[in-house]
């Protein structure tokens, strides 16, 4: 079964331009950011594209998991983005760092695991597979317990 998701926009002006983009449950405003000579009145298609990136992950990390029967309280994330002037402007990594929060603390074998599913939630995520070859995609799990 395929899956569809729609998109309005609309852009108005050049560089220090600004514009909004509407989808089901997002409305946000886009713009360029000032470091690179726009206006920063909203998000910019970089913090839009670490968000997806990094939703999907976590998300990703959680059904995974769940389906190895380890139970969690909560996923924490940062994640960065790197622009590249290299060449052409291009995204050249994102960079995330989850937190799997456990109610116990892990014993070595539960650590390994945890980590190997960290690993591959990000090979699994959608958003990943879709930038595959053109974006460094680096992933540096830790586990804490609350």
């Amino acid at each position: 079964m395929d899956h569809m998701f729609e998109l309005q926009g609309s852009w108005k002006g050049g560089l220090s331009g600004e514009g909004i983009v509407k989808t089901e449950n997002l409305t946000t405003d886009v713009s360029i950011p000032s470091s690179m000579g726009g206006s920063e009145k909203g998000t910019n298609p970089d913090e839009l594209l670490l968000s997806s990136s990094a939703a999907c992950y976590f998300m990703t990390i959680g059904l995974y998991l769940e389906r190895n029967e380890i139970p969690f309280e909560d996923i924490k994330i940062s994640s960065k983005l790197t622009v590249s002037d290299k060449g052409r402007l291009h995204v050249a990594s994102i960079h995330h760092y989850p937190v799997i929060y456990l109610s116990n603390d892990p014993n070595e074998a539960m650590t390994a695991r945890i980590h190997d599913i960290a690993h591959r939630a990000e090979e699994g995520c959608m958003i990943t597979r879709a930038i595959k070859g053109n974006v460094d995609v680096v992933v540096e799990p830790s586990i804490k317990k609350v």
